[in-house]
């Protein structure tokens, strides 16, 4: 038996039937564009909503903010706290669930340069804020631990803001005036891709402008400089055990007073990531399944196709067999003719489902490439679907008696 000669002969009958063979092949070529047009968005959403998650910098993140004690007592001795402060942050120097802490101030101003006016969000962090935030540049640095020390002037442009305020034109070392003080432009920071996690902080941020702590509070006083504190867990799992040593730790700090709020954000997260994963998981399944049962069709598309076939052929199976040729042979040559026009289904299908992913790639910032392992699972499921509707066919043309098929 000479596997090529099946091969041959099976692309034969494809073009010598071709009206037959495009129907025959139709549930294989349809479900193998499925699998690999569903397996290829699905995996395009999956990286862009992760990648907006991730771009939210919120992973194992506790965030403190002021609040009224509400408990009696607590309310007649609240002036033995001053409230949250940066110096909050030397309370959790032998943290073993906290790694870093940043006060982080929040307002809105004007910041002019050139002519351009524009009025921003202002944030001033300090540089550990970039740690826990999952904050970086685009072009130039962020915020140092020396321009923290030496009261730096310097100031880190939204991705945005940077296009409004310079255009395409360089903006690092340049200067921008922030209220009534002036600034370099040390960095730009990133663009988020806002696509699926459509959040109003985001699009504040790329719009705003990040400045020194100590800058900060000496532009907009001391008094109400912080707005909340951030902190960063261990690893995001640890966030609850965080959020309890935090809570504990703020209130021994402000004198047993508890006019700290504590939010877990990085549970949040957690929560939401698990939610996601579930969600997708359950979607692959439902057009897997969908695009299996087109396969499947296909596959009963070849057994028919094949049964046909093999009584067209009865008299080439007949004068084989009676030159010598054994069952096996008979067998493993429709059988590789089933498996061929599976696999030319298979071939076309990969084709046209590349095709459809490339056109519908231009609505997905990042691209949308082709989902290896749809193409993988398609494939092989195309191939499993010729083998199995080969079986019976094939069995049965190498039972018949030579003299039988040759009397048909």
């Amino acid at each position: 038996m000479q596997i090529g000669e099946s091969i041959r002969t099976s692309l034969e009958e494809v073009r010598g039937h071709p009206l037959r063979s495009a129907f025959t092949l139709f549930g294989v070529i349809l479900g193998t564009l499925a699998l690999v047009v569903v397996m290829s968005v699905l995996d395009g959403v999956q990286h862009s909503v992760l990648k907006g998650i991730d771009d939210l910098g919120l992973d194992g993140v506790i965030a403190a903010s002021q609040r009224t004690p509400v408990d009696r007592v607590e309310k007649a001795k609240a002036h033995l706290s001053r409230g949250l402060r940066a110096e909050d942050v030397k309370a959790f120097d032998d943290s073993q669930n906290i790694t870093e802490m940043s006060p982080v101030g929040e307002t809105r101003s004007v910041i002019t340069a050139g002519n351009t006016t524009r009025r921003i969000n202002v944030y001033g962090v300090m540089p550990e804020y970039a740690d826990i935030h999952n904050r970086k540049t685009s072009m130039g640095r962020f915020i140092s631990q020396r321009d923290a020390e030496t009261n730096a002037a310097v100031a880190v442009l939204g991705y945005r803001l940077k296009t409004q305020l310079f255009g395409g034109e360089e903006a690092i070392g340049r200067q921008v005036n922030l209220g009534d003080r002036r600034l370099t432009v040390i960095g730009i920071g990133t663009k988020f891709d806002t696509t699926f996690v459509d959040d109003d902080d985001l699009v504040k941020e790329m719009g705003g402008v990040y400045i020194p702590w100590t800058i900060y509070r000496d532009m907009f006083g001391r008094a109400n400089a912080i707005s909340y504190m951030l902190a960063k867990a261990v690893t995001p799992e640890k966030s609850v055990e965080a959020e309890d040593e935090a809570t504990a730790r703020f209130r021994q700090a402000h004198n047993g007073i508890g006019d700290t709020r504590i939010n877990n954000i990085g549970k949040d997260i957690l929560r939401e990531r698990g939610q996601i994963e579930i969600i997708l998981r359950n979607w692959r399944i439902v057009f897997f399944s969908i695009a299996g049962v087109s396969l499947l069709i296909g596959g009963v598309g070849i057994f028919s196709v094949l049964k046909i076939s093999i009584s067209e052929r009865l008299f080439e199976i007949g004068l084989r067999k009676s030159m010598g040729a054994s069952d096996v042979d008979i067998f493993m040559q429709f059988l590789i003719e089933s498996v061929t026009l599976s696999v030319v289904g298979a071939a076309i299908g990969l084709l046209l489902g590349m095709g459809v992913v490339g056109l519908i790639s231009k609505f997905f910032p990042a691209g949308l490439p082709v989902s290896a392992f749809g193409v993988m699972v398609s494939t092989g499921f195309a191939i499993f679907v010729g083998l199995f509707a080969g079986l019976y066919p094939s069995l049965s043309a190498s039972r018949l008696q030579p003299v039988e098929a040759l009397r048909a």
